[in-house]
């Protein structure tokens, strides 16, 4: 039986595309194997999002084919959608719009298999494509396209295949997820899904969040209480030159409000640091919201240029050491309010959905409602939710026992 591998890059909508792949690949014959293991194929699914994207896209293709000089290597994803693209050790380019019908580029082994249960509690929807905002520094809507949305009963019907088998908590991804034609109609219908236990949404841009959608995060009890919004600058006059459709204000105003409906919310975010023209007064505006809003999570790009795109173009670039600099500083003030959010849990019950037992620790380990991520003393079942007690805190994750009853 051919061996097929998989390696995937960048975003949630990735990690979606690549597990129909997966499927897709099972269905003919293949033996999926993980990467980097010796395979007859390999499957890239490739992310360019910034250069180091791009850099980590080339990486796992070439180290593929010097597992085996032998394999066919098939490239896809945002990267392969660039003028840059080029890359001799690929044998197969398949686009994104073709990346979900990879059956185009592999012979058929046998009748099609029986279905497999997904491995995973944890699974990506994926239903929305494209983005047309053109945010100043992203290549995303180039290589991506315009939005289409998934149909709803389709979206359903995914869903409860999932759950059929063993996915217990989905995340509703997209490229710009608030584009989806009607969130808060799909939240409510996913929640009526028996056997579903959470629902969880991926990056959602801060123009989408609709008093509608607060009102179906706060109401619903399947749905996590953890909002992850892009916010990127803390500056106005960077947020304009991104592109960005807010203020500052827009967007402290706007979380003030989910703190105040939503209790014990994660609100998490990404931050751009070193765009072009920010100045020590424009980083200090980024620090300043960021003191205000206390972030349970941040995550930290250092900008990156990217050809194709208007701030490829813009002047006033900074040098690499104040980017660093930049970057470090705001390192300090992530850990900072990351373990003050998870501290502030420390004398209440909480409740965690169980992924999976560490092979390395044999903890067993899951995600809370608020996107704190636990490892559990004792002997759990997986796929269950479970009620714990925190105890230490180690870096981005907690060390917890169960409460017993």
């Amino acid at each position: 039986m051919p061996k097929i591998a998989f390696y995937t890059l960048g975003c949630r909508s990735n990690q979606y595309e690549t597990d129909k792949m997966v499927e897709q690949a099972r269905s003919l014959g293949y033996d999926v194997i993980p990467y980097p293991q010796s395979a007859d194929i390999y499957v890239i699914n490739t992310c360019t999002v910034t250069r180091n994207a791009d850099k980590k896209s080339r990486h796992a293709i070439r180290f593929a084919k010097k597992i085996n000089p032998n394999a066919k290597v098939i490239a896809t994803g945002c990267y392969v959608e660039t003028d840059i693209f080029d890359l001799k050790e690929v044998d197969v380019v398949l686009n994104n719009k073709d990346k979900t019908n990879i059956f185009k580029c592999l012979p058929k082994i046998k009748s099609q298999a029986s279905r497999l249960k997904s491995p995973r509690i944890r699974a990506n929807l994926m239903i929305e494509n494209g983005c047309e905002n053109f945010c100043s520094y992203c290549i995303v809507p180039f290589v991506r396209g315009k939005v289409t949305s998934k149909p709803l009963d389709q979206a359903i019907s995914e869903a409860k295949q999932m759950v059929k088998d063993g996915v217990k908590e989905i995340i509703l991804t997209g490229i710009n997820l608030g584009e989806f034609d009607s969130l808060p109609t799909l939240i409510d219908k996913l929640s009526k899904i028996d056997d579903l236990l959470r629902i969880r949404l991926s990056s959602i841009e801060p123009m989408y969040i609709t008093d509608e959608l607060i009102k179906a995060v706060k109401d619903d009890p399947k749905v996590c209480r953890h909002l992850h919004i892009p916010m990127q600058s803390g500056d106005d006059r960077i947020l304009k030159a991104m592109n960005r459709s807010y203020t500052s204000k827009d967007f402290s105003g706007m979380a003030k409000k989910i703190k105040e409906q939503i209790k014990d919310i994660a609100i998490t975010t990404d931050i751009i640091v070193g765009f072009p023209g920010e100045d020590e007064k424009a980083f200090k505006n980024t620090l300043k919201l960021v003191d205000m809003i206390q972030f349970s999570r941040i995550h930290i790009f250092s900008y990156s240029d990217r050809p194709g795109t208007a701030a490829f173009n813009f002047k006033n670039k900074l040098d690499p050491k104040t980017i660093t600099r930049r970057y470090e500083k705001l390192e300090q003030l992530r850990d900072k309010y990351m373990l003050r959010f998870h501290r502030s849990f420390k004398k209440k019950p909480m409740e965690v959905l169980i992924e999976q037992k560490d092979r390395k620790t044999g903890l067993y380990e899951g995600l809370t409602s608020n996107y704190i991520r636990v490892f559990i003393r004792g002997n759990e079942s997986i796929g269950q939710l479970v009620d714990v007690k925190f105890e230490s805190f180690q870096g981005e994750n907690v060390i917890a026992t169960p409460v017993l009853v």
